[in-house]
């Protein structure tokens, strides 16, 4: 028998619906919208520089203002996506503000988004650690540059950033891509999401993106549920054996998420034998994916994830770490993991830390329905991203 799960919003594609409404030019609304810490973070930080956000449960009215940094300080807890794409917002604001996060978030590199800002023309300081946040910017005194490389090694969020205000940027944007890039499907959300909201960007090359000028005109955005979250969801299904369905949620080739690859993921597993993964594109999906692979029927081989180490934790350690202690045969590597499938569950109880990784926490919390011994230290944290996860969880073993 199928269980149907509810999924919440793409966490992605509200933050990026969030921005693109308070650049528009009268008011958009978003429907769908994920209610988590992130959103909470975001949405505290553009009322701090002038624009009016409303929320009605799941949907979201924003009338858009001036950009009046005012030498504010915009907290963002853990939020990577908040932070950055707030960073980026100061080509646009009148005046200086800075940005800043939890203990975790401030051992985040940003560095990369820095330097991009800086040869655009801002004046960007770090008063704590260089190249980590807290970071203040100034905006840039006349026009910002019309061209930008950035750093795409360690994350996508720096270059998306900068692509959403580029259409009100006099000249608009070129940007390139230096590096190993990462996360490719998100600047692909990215760019679709402009394209909603008026904007023309194409990629012009495989390494270069180009934004004309013109603004944003005012837009309704239909958020789909989270590919990331449901991962979790559809994971859980392989762990017990059952077929998981949920409502809304557009398969591979539709969505504009690229974790909708998941779906593909566990199409692999059932195949049974070894299997590989490289997950450059889909970073996201590691730690539903690991555990699956616990319970596949064959070894598993996971690479191109160096850069879940700079997540909200360093996942691949958080998770090789954990999966040790439940007795599992894992080895960690620069840039992913080896799993052996796990002979039995281990007896008695195991407390497992996710680090406040709301991701780490899913994962965990996954085990659990088959290794009933395990419990996961501060469940809360997955309020960042699906806070009904535990009730969901509670739903899957009610019905086991």
């Amino acid at each position: 028998m199928t269980l149907v799960l509810a999924c919440p919003g793409s966490k992605s594609m509200t933050q990026r619906a969030l921005i693109l409404a308070a650049l528009g030019q009268g008011v958009s609304r978003v429907r769908g919208a994920l209610i988590c810490d992130d959103s909470r973070y975001l949405t505290e930080a553009l009322r701090l520089l002038g624009t009016e956000v409303t929320w009605q449960g799941t949907d979201v009215d924003i009338a858009p203002g001036p950009i009046r940094g005012g030498d504010a300080v915009l907290y963002c807890g853990n939020a990577g996506t908040a932070v950055r794409f707030l960073s980026a917002l100061s080509l646009l604001s009148s005046s200086p503000f800075s940005v800043d996060g939890d203990s975790h978030m401030r051992g985040r590199p940003i560095g990369a988004l820095a330097n991009a800002l800086t040869s655009m023309g801002a004046r960007v300081s770090f008063p704590v650690r260089a190249g980590y946040p807290p970071i203040r910017i100034e905006p840039p005194a006349g026009e910002a540059m019309s061209e930008v490389q950035v750093d795409g090694s360690l994350s996508s969020q720096y270059a998306t950033g900068l692509l959403l205000v580029a259409p009100r940027l006099p000249r608009g944007l070129r940007l390139t891509l230096s590096g190993e890039a990462v996360s490719r499907p998100y600047l692909d959300m990215t760019v679709a999401m402009m394209g909603q909201a008026g904007a023309k960007a194409h990629w012009s090359s495989t390494a270069e993106i180009v934004v004309e000028p013109g603004g944003y005109r005012s837009t309704e955005f239909d958020i789909e549920p989270d590919w990331s979250a449901a991962a979790f969801l559809l994971a859980a299904g392989f762990v017990v054996g059952r077929p998981v369905e949920v409502p809304g949620l557009r398969p591979p080739g539709e969505s504009l998420q690229g974790d909708a690859a998941f779906a593909l993921f566990l199409d692999r597993l059932r195949t049974g034998g070894g299997q590989s993964f490289d997950l450059t594109d889909v970073p996201d999906l590691l730690p539903p994916l690991v555990v699956a692979a616990l319970f596949a029927d064959g070894p598993t081989r996971i690479r191109g994830a160096a850069h879940t180490r700079v997540k909200e934790s360093d996942r691949l350690a958080v998770l090789a770490r954990g999966l040790k202690r439940v007795g599992a045969r894992v080895w960690e590597h620069d840039e992913g993991l080896d799993l052996e499938p796990l002979d039995g569950p281990p007896t008695g109880t195991v407390e497992l830390d996710p680090d406040d990784d709301h991701r780490m926490a899913m994962a965990f919390g996954l085990l659990s329905l088959r290794m009933p011994g395990i419990s996961v230290a501060n469940p809360g944290c997955v309020a960042k991203s699906f806070p009904d996860f535990w009730d969901v969880l509670g739903r899957i073993k009610a019905s086991t």
